[in-house]
């Protein structure tokens, strides 16, 4: 059985709830940097909001 370092990540996701409310500058700029971390590690990044946009069908 593999140990915890020498598993992959395959996926990562960011769900942004209903109160969700981007900061001018700030929210785009968190944003970018994780673009930044997932785009050099080769790493797919699903974005999906909590508001009935299907997230669950999105993510299997």
């Amino acid at each position: 059985m593999p140990t915890l370092l020498e598993r992959n990540p395959v996926l990562a996701i960011e769900v942004d709830g209903y109160a969700y409310l981007p900061v001018a500058g700030r929210q785009s700029e968190r944003d970018a940097t994780k673009d930044a971390i997932a785009e050099k590690y080769v790493l797919p990044l699903l974005r999906s909001s909590t508001t009935g946009s299907g997230e669950r069908e999105r993510v299997k």
